[in-house]
C-alpha cells in the first residue's frame, strides 16, 4: 500500500490494523507501553519499536507498517494506522480526529522509490 501511495503521489495512506497504532513497546507484553499519537518523523528510535510484534490478522507486524510510513512519509504522504474494529475509523480520521497514530510526511527531494525499497529488503 505504501508502493502504491508513493506511485499516485497520494496525500495520506491509512493502514488498519487491530492494534490501535504505535506503542513504545508491545502493549500486549508490556502493559507500560506508552500510545505515541504523532511521529515527526521516522528515524531509528520509531523503527526500533516494531521490533518483535506481530499481528493477529494481516501479515507483517508492526515492522512492517513502520517500513511502509518510511516509504510513504518519504514519499511525501502522511500516514495513520489506526484500529479496523472500530467501523467509523476512516470517518473520524478524515475528520481530522486524533485517532490511531499519525507519521507526518516529510517528502525527500531526491526520494528514490526502489532505493528506499532496496534499504527495507
Amino acid at each position: 500500500s505504501a508502493i502504491v501511495a508513493a506511485l499516485v503521489n497520494a496525500d495520506l495512506l491509512i493502514l488498519l490494523s487491530d492494534i490501535d497504532g504505535l506503542y513504545s513497546d508491545d502493549p500486549r507484553k508490556n502493559q507500560n507501553a506508552k500510545f505515541i499519537t504523532v511521529v515527526p518523523e521516522m528515524n531509528e528510535e520509531f523503527m526500533k519499536m516494531g521490533k518483535g510484534t506481530n499481528s493477529n490478522v494481516g501479515t507483517g507486524g508492526m515492522q512492517t507498517k513502520l517500513i511502509a510510513a518510511k516509504i510513504a512519509t518519504a514519499a511525501g504522504a502522511d500516514m495513520v494506522i489506526a484500529n479496523g474494529k472500530n467501523m467509523d475509523i476512516i470517518s473520524e480520521v478524515m475528520k481530522g480526529r486524533v485517532v490511531g497514530t499519525l507519521f507526518m510526511a516529510h517528502k525527500s527531494k531526491v526520494f528514490d522509490l526502489v532505493k528506499v525499497i532496496e534499504e527495507e529488503i
